[in-house]
């Protein structure tokens, strides 16, 4: 296998506006800045990364993301990649924040897959799922409209809605999603929520009984991300599920959800975490402890949604995952970053890997 050699990295900044504002128990999101890596090889092949650091989930800024970018930008030059485990250890010794790593690891990971002529997904796993359902997700939105925006969404295929609760509506919401859903007859719809670290342990405890009738698929984050021993106690007293998802912002929070029993499902988030490389590796630790993996992304753009996608792709994750995101920018920064786009049209509630 021919060596890559790195022959030039353009770094190039964007600004993605939301159509409308994410409203969480924690935050409200309006627009998602960050910038674009190109990688070059000898041959002329290249591969794209992104770096869109969300500073409310324990990633740096976008001043320290582009510094890091900068200053790493001539020091790759010259150097060779021919496996993974070549880009690893290229960037292990610049310790780099965890949106830049991710941006430079999947430019170098793209970059190796169109090297080989294969996919991302090919390279990532030599068995992997050529389509991965995904969910759709509902806002912060009154019980009438939650109500109408799931029938929109079955209508185009979805099977899994996401829904934001932890406000003084969550429940009618709730109620008024699964109400439209059970009109579809057998085939059924699966719904999770996503508290956003909303409540108190006992407040979660009395807010998830409220909720049982409804066939809740998981609820994310129902408590602090710091409180383990407080979602583990959550766990306990109730019958839906409970997912990690701000709690696993890096290897150690996974390792510490996982001793706890604090969850029976991790969420996983390639730009918080530092990398596809790591998400993997943390995808992996997770199935082995026993627990069940969703990919998502901090609202990226098309670089990084379409390699959240395959590394969704690995065989051993069946639950849909985060990654239908597209519809709610309303541009995306520059026409290859478009084109990618088009490679994760949804499609009856789920994506083809190409």
């Amino acid at each position: 296998m021919s060596e890559t050699i790195i022959k030039q990295i353009n770094l190039q900044f964007y600004k993605l506006n939301l159509r409308k504002p994410i409203i969480t128990a924690l935050q409200t999101i309006r627009d998602r800045t960050g910038i674009i890596i190109q990688v070059i090889d000898q041959s002329g092949n290249f591969g794209l990364g992104e770096s869109s650091p969300l500073a409310d989930f324990g990633m740096e800024t976008i001043i320290h993301t582009a510094r890091s970018l900068k200053r790493i930008q001539d020091l790759l030059i010259g150097e060779a990649i021919v496996t993974l485990d070549d880009i690893s250890n290229l960037l292990a010794p610049h310790r780099l924040p965890p949106a830049a790593k991710h941006g430079i690891e999947l430019a170098l990971l793209n970059l190796l897959a169109a090297r080989q002529q294969i996919s991302l997904a090919q390279l990532l796993h030599p068995h992997h799922r050529p389509i991965v359902t995904v969910n759709a997700l509902i806002g912060q939105v009154s019980p009438e409209i939650a109500a109408e925006k799931t029938r929109q969404l079955y209508q185009v295929g979805y099977q899994c809605l996401k829904v934001k609760v932890g406000d003084d509506q969550d429940l009618q919401r709730v109620t008024a999603i699964r109400k439209m859903a059970n009109t579809f007859g057998s085939q059924g719809i699966k719904i999770r929520i996503d508290a956003n670290q909303a409540w108190t342990v006992p407040q979660a405890i009395t807010k998830l009984k409220a909720f049982t009738d409804l066939d809740i698929e998981y609820v994310e984050q129902p408590v602090e991300s710091d409180d383990l021993v407080g979602m583990a106690e959550v766990s306990n007293a109730v019958s839906i599920a409970i997912a990690a998802d701000e709690s696993v912002k890096n290897m150690e929070g996974l390792e510490q959800v996982i001793k706890t029993k604090a969850a029976r499902i991790v969420i996983l988030k390639p730009m918080a975490m530092g990398g596809i490389l790591t998400a993997q590796k943390a995808a992996k630790l997770a199935i082995q402890a026993g627990l069940d993996v969703v990919v998502t992304t901090t609202l990226d753009g098309a670089i990084a949604r379409l390699g959240a996608l395959h590394l969704a792709a690995m065989p051993e994750i069946n639950r849909a995952c985060g990654l239908a995101s597209l519809d709610l920018f309303t541009s995306e920064p520059f026409t290859i970053t478009a084109q990618l786009a088009l490679k994760t049209e949804v499609v009856a509630g789920a994506i083809s890997i190409y």
